[in-house]
């Protein structure tokens, strides 16, 4: 292939830090050929979990790229993810702060700073990814997350969730839940078999409207996890991965989700600004 065969030449737009690569992110520091350079860009390259490898996947403009491309640290929820538990652009990457930490630039809840929408402007993004939301999420085989839309929407409208990454999301809640629930404040503890769902997504700065994750919550008998307030979280991604569940594969990685929801008084409940609220 001549691509990675360029990769012997110094100048090679395959070679980690060539000087005479056009696509090379370091080309013109402080010292261009050395990838180890204190003061280069590229000196990560030398690190175990560096996106700046010369054959990196996380590297958008690296013609060899592809040749890495089955154990891809940018993949969603890939089978090397564990393998690169400090990748930066690895979503499901292990993290001190949690799946949804805020110091995690790259979590699957983090979305980074919203784009305001207009009420009418928000119902008409999610009109358009609805679709594809219940669509990639029923992948999961959940139970709940093929039918929540058939679940009363307590929420006027789409609105930002800044302890849901800044995302756009819905408040829905099933059959046995939702008379509870739509009480907001005045509600008392949920009934057990209560679910929670809260879709997401994200406007990007080009209008581009992308999938985000699917957050459930649901109602458990008493003595279930006290740590979780008996309550069952669930975290599914676009693509149907779920990424934990309390009490099953992935626990650890939905404690902060019951950390942050957390509250005796509100029953572990979060209810959005009454602005959003459907009267």
């Amino acid at each position: 292939m001549p691509r990675l065969a360029a990769a012997s030449s110094p100048c090679g737009p395959c070679s980690p830090c060539g000087p005479c690569s056009p696509c090379n992110p370091c080309a013109g520091a402080c010292n261009p050929c050395g990838p180890c350079a204190p003061c280069n860009p590229c000196a990560a390259a030398c690190a175990p979990c560096s996106p700046c490898g010369p054959c990196s996947p996380c590297e958008p403009c690296n013609p060899c790229a592809a040749a890495c491309a089955p154990c891809n640290p940018c993949g969603p929820c890939n089978p090397c993810a564990a393998a690169n538990p400090c990748n930066p652009c690895n979503p499901c990457a292990a993290n001190p702060c949690g799946p949804c930490g805020p110091c995690n630039p790259c979590n699957p809840c983090a979305a980074g700073e919203a784009i305001e929408l207009t009420a009418d402007e928000a119902r008409d993004a999610y009109a358009c990814i609805s679709a594809t939301l219940t669509e990639g999420y029923a992948k999961s085989g959940n139970q709940w997350a093929a039918v929540y839309r058939n679940w009363r929407n307590v929420a006027a409208q789409p609105y930002v969730s800044d302890t849901h990454g800044a995302r756009y999301v819905n408040n829905y809640a099933n059959d046995i839940g939702a008379d509870n629930y739509s009480l907001f404040e005045e509600a008392g503890p949920s009934p057990v078999g209560t679910v929670l769902a809260k879709d997401s997504f994200v406007v990007k700065p080009n209008g581009m409207i992308g999938a985000g994750p699917l957050f459930l919550m649901e109602k458990m008998e008493a003595g279930f996890d006290a740590e979780s307030g008996d309550w069952r979280y669930t975290l599914i991604m676009p693509n149907g991965r779920t990424i934990g569940t309390t009490g099953g594969k992935g626990a650890k990685t939905v404690v902060f989700c019951a950390e942050c929801h957390l509250d005796e008084e509100t029953d572990s409940r979060f209810f959005l600004d009454e602005e959003y609220r459907v009267q």
